[in-house]
């Protein structure tokens, strides 16, 4: 029975085939055999019974080939199934093989994105770093020719102001030696009519008014020159000012930004606070001290300035030691953002 029950549930449409060829089998025995009583004969019944035998060994014959057949379809039928778990198992084997392999490919193919992007937003990142720097350089260029333009035309204007002063001496000393010969000549005139003893005073008056002639253009063009190098001094002095607070001003900004840089905005603060820091620096940029000049009215937010100043020792200087002293006790407001 738990074979049959078996067979039926691996292979039910080969149990209802043998099923139904069995039903035929009695259906057939059932028609064939004559359930009509039989007279009873005073003669030997032997035939009947002969005949009675050929049909069981007919029956019996036709049992074995259907057994035989039942079974070879149960064979077959079993051959197949085992066929198709194997088959079933093969593909799901090969399902779950892909399927991990296109997992993997995902992971692959997201990493891969995530690599992507994280290049993408640095390569951005480089470009606008790039962008900033070569628009620094721009307008450092534009500066440094706007002010060989303007040094350019100081000198221009200072060579052509001495020019002018030296045609204007020119033309004084000109016409002072015309008056003079002019005069000289009058002078000679009279002398030739007045006396020998006049004579020998008028050269010497002559010769005394030519000396005081003499000393007051020299002591014309001694103040001319010595105002021209004041002049020119006081240009270089200036010019030189300029520079200072052109490099001061740099350095000053460049300090505010890396101090900026690592500045930590304290929880809860709010924005627009400003303070005065003040710093002593040595050579080198190192920090020796902070300290803040006027506060923000927040403590947290002072302290955290006083933080974000040491943090960014040492400091950028210029490289010329001559600008240190306008750094060595360095005053600034720091206002982020």
């Amino acid at each position: 029975m738990r074979a049959l029950w078996k067979l039926f549930r691996e292979t039910p449409q080969a149990f209802i085939y043998a099923l139904l060829v069995h039903l035929v089998l009695v259906a057939f025995l059932a028609v064939s055999l004559d359930w009509t009583p039989k007279p009873q004969l005073q003669a030997s019944s032997e035939p009947v019974i002969e005949a009675v035998a050929m049909d069981e060994a007919q029956v019996q014959a036709e049992l074995d080939k259907l057994k035989a057949a039942e079974e070879r379809e149960q064979a077959e039928a079993e051959a197949r199934l085992r066929e198709a778990e194997e088959k079933r198992r093969q593909a799901e084997a090969a399902r779950q093989a892909e399927q991990q392999r296109l997992e993997k490919l995902k992971q692959e193919q997201a990493a891969e994105a995530a690599r992507q992007a994280e290049l993408k937003r640095q390569q951005e990142a480089e470009a606008r770093r790039l962008e900033e720097l070569r628009q620094q350089q721009q307008a450092l260029v534009r500066k440094q020719e706007q002010e060989r333009k303007r040094l350019a035309e100081l000198e221009a204007r200072r060579k052509a102001e001495a020019e002018a002063r030296r045609k204007a001496e020119e033309e004084a000393r000109r016409k002072a030696e015309a008056e003079a010969r002019r005069k000289a000549e009058e002078e000679a005139r009279r002398k030739a009519e007045e006396e020998a003893r006049r004579k020998a005073e008028e050269e010497a008056r002559r010769k005394a008014e030519e000396e005081a002639r003499r000393k007051a253009e020299e002591e014309a063009r001694r103040q001319a020159e010595q105002a021209l190098q004041q002049q020119l001094e006081a240009e270089r002095q200036a010019l030189a000012a300029a520079e200072a607070e052109r490099v001061v001003s740099r350095y000053v900004a460049a300090i505010q930004q890396k101090v900026e840089r690592n500045w930590i905005q304290p929880p809860g603060s709010r924005q627009g606070l400003t303070c005065v820091v003040q710093v002593g620096l040595i050579p080198g940029g190192e920090v020796t001290r902070v300290s803040i000049v006027t506060g923000s009215g927040d403590a947290a937010f002072d302290r955290s300035v006083e933080a974000a100043v040491w943090r960014s020792s040492p400091l950028p200087l210029p490289p010329d030691n001559q600008y240190f002293d306008r750094f060595r006790n360095l005053k600034f407001r720091f206002s982020p953002g």
